[in-house]
Formats: C-alpha cells, structure tokens, sequence
C-alpha cells in the first residue's frame, strides 16, 4: 500500500494513473469534494495535522509526498505546509516503522535562495535528509501536462487576446518537464535500491527562454501574440497591491523573484539515471493543447 498526499493535485493524479498496479491510498482534506479516482482509497487528513497523517499510515509500506503550495494564503504559509508538513509526514513514517519516503521538491532549491517557496523546499530536505528514511528527493524544473496551471494559463491568455503581457525582459529560463516522464521514474523509483537516499533534478530535453516558452505554446495553438515586457520594478509594485486586495492574486511578489533567474539542470535525472528520453515541450503540448 503507497499513501500519496497532494493526490489529487495535477502531479498527484498523473502519479496515481501510473500505480495502477499498486494499492493507493490519498490522504485528502475534504474527501466528499474529491473528485472520483477509481480503485483509491480516500482518507481525510492533512499534513498540517500530524495525528491525521499517523491514521493514515496503517497498513502503508511507502509514502509519497505531494502536498505544497505556490503562493501563500491566510493561514496557509510556506512555511507551515513545506517545512512543518514535511516534519509531520516524517516523524508519523518514523514512529510507524515506514522507512520508503519519496518527496517532490524543485529546482532552484538551494539555502541561499531568494524566494520563500524555494528556501521552504529546502528547509524541508533537510529535515528529511536528516531523518534516516530511505527517501528520494525529485527537484524538477517547471512541470507541463494536461490540467497544468502553467501551459494552459498562458494558451488561454493567448486564444482571449492579441497581446501578452511578460514580465521582464523574457529572458530568463526554464527547463519544462513533461508530467509523464516526471510521474514514470517516480514510479519506476518506489522499488529502485539505487535510488534510495537520493535527490534527483528532473527537467525537459531542452531548455527555453521566458519568451520561447511563449512562443512555443503560441506555436501549437497557431496563434501570434504580440509580446509585451513589463519591467519587474513595475510587476513588483502590481504584485503587492494585488496581494493586498485579493485573496489568490495571479501573480507574487515571491513568485517573480523565482522568475528572476534561470530554472535548468545540467544533470538531468531522466535520462542519466532512468534512461527516459525527456518529452520535448511542443511534442508534449500538441497532446492537450489544441
């Protein structure tokens, strides 16, 4: 039995359709709004609450943590999901005797980082590196795939109006990973000894410019937007007043710090440690963007 929390997320329910095999059970908030997944149990709970988690745990062999968060709400900070969920998840693995721990961290976490998301992530590698787990680490660059709130927003952006709007000047860059090939050496990595107290970075074939990824979702839609850069000074000023007024704003102050530099890896896991040939960006778009 494999408890997954997040397991209904984007990258939750990719992962689950790849445990077909495998017995799955979700640790979820509210499991009456849970959309149906066949054949999974669903079990309420949340990593926030260290006694839930350890009710879910009967019965469990390996654990799959999910759960994060890309923006901060009231009552719902980095902090208290990625560093304190994390040390709740663990410590409920300890106390049951699972040692198989497998964590979806990001790339770009590092302890010097500049945004809260990224140095969070990496206060909570830490505690699980710490933890004597057999664990995996994943740290993948920017993930598209159907359902995703990356590729969709913008192809949405792009069929509504003639004029995108960039923040800065696009040229920072990412390294998108398809959600298959992520959710398949995650998988693959559950029974894999070698993979056991590892960290492993996840990214595309190839790596793309702000403005190429823009370009690129453009192109599968055939669609040619006019791109229009905003400068960050700008984007930051309009980033804190929409977290003042609203609840989710579009965009964060947090966020555009991480968009402030590159996300890409050089040692890419997928195909030197699992021999999978990364999907390329527009090969795996023209699967769902139409």
């Amino acid at each position: 039995m494999i408890l997954v929390t997040g397991g209904t997320g984007f990258v939750g329910r990719n992962l689950i359709g790849e445990l077909k095999d495998r017995e799955v059970r979700c640790l979820v908030r509210s499991p009456e709004r849970a959309a149906p997944m066949p054949g999974v149990e669903l079990v309420r709970g949340d990593v926030t609450d260290k006694g839930s988690v350890l009710n879910a745990l009967g019965g469990v062999d390996a654990v799959v943590h999910l759960v994060g968060i890309l923006m901060e709400s009231k009552g719902l900070t980095f902090r208290a999901v990625h560093v304190e969920g994390t040390r709740n998840v663990v410590e409920a693995c300890k106390e049951k005797g699972i040692s198989r721990y497998l964590h979806i961290s990001a790339l770009g976490t590092r302890p010097s980082a500049r945004s809260g998301y990224h140095k969070t992530k990496w206060e909570a590698e830490e505690i699980i590196r710490a933890s004597g787990l057999d664990y995996t680490i994943f740290r993948p660059s920017v993930i598209f795939g159907k359902e995703d709130k990356f590729t969709n927003v913008f192809a949405r952006a792009i069929r509504l109006s003639p004029v995108i709007m960039v923040p800065g000047d696009g040229r920072n860059k990412m390294q998108p990973v398809f959600v298959k090939d992520l959710v398949r050496a995650m998988a693959e990595s559950i029974e894999r000894p070698e993979a056991k107290k590892a960290t492993f970075e996840m990214a595309g074939f190839e790596a793309y410019t702000f403005d190429g990824i823009i370009d690129s979702i453009a192109s599968v839609l055939n669609r040619s937007p006019l791109k229009v850069h905003i400068p960050m000074s700008l984007m930051r000023l309009n980033a804190a007043l929409l977290e003042c007024v609203l609840p989710r704003p579009p965009i964060t102050r947090d966020a555009l710090l991480m968009l402030e530099e590159d996300n890409v890896t050089a040692n890419n896991a997928l195909p030197d440690v699992f021999g999978i040939k990364p999907t390329g960006f527009m090969e795996g778009m023209r699967t769902y963007l139409h």
